[in-house]
């Protein structure tokens, strides 16, 4: 049975939906308060949550795809960065990120 709502209202409970699926990992809610810093490597992100670069690169395609984090290629690295839109902007995880603590990634 079709919930009986506008089309918008069911859209947009769609579109919260897909962004809770995508932060049910806790490796990409690391990734987005490393983000929320400034923009970084995909071997910055992978050391600093602890993860293969496979692996890391992974979650940031799935970002990418949910449109929360955009690469840009420089020489032979790719830095991410996240999408400036309102979705993230009102997203409780990127809200209550740890603003007091600064995640710093080993030196290479």
């Amino acid at each position: 049975m079709k919930p009986d709502l506008p089309l918008e209202i069911q859209e947009l409970a769609e579109r919260q939906a897909s962004l809770c699926r995508t932060f049910g990992n806790p490796q990409r809610v690391l990734i987005l308060w490393l983000l929320a810093e400034r923009e970084r490597t995909v071997t910055e992100i992978a050391l600093a949550i602890g993860a293969s670069l496979q692996s890391a690169s992974q979650h940031l395609r799935i970002m990418e795809f949910r449109n929360l984090v955009e690469p840009r290629r420089q020489h032979h690295n790719i830095y991410y960065h996240l999408v400036d839109n309102e979705i993230l902007k009102n997203c409780l995880v990127f809200k209550n990120r740890p603003k007091d603590i600064h995640l710093e990634v080993a030196s290479i």
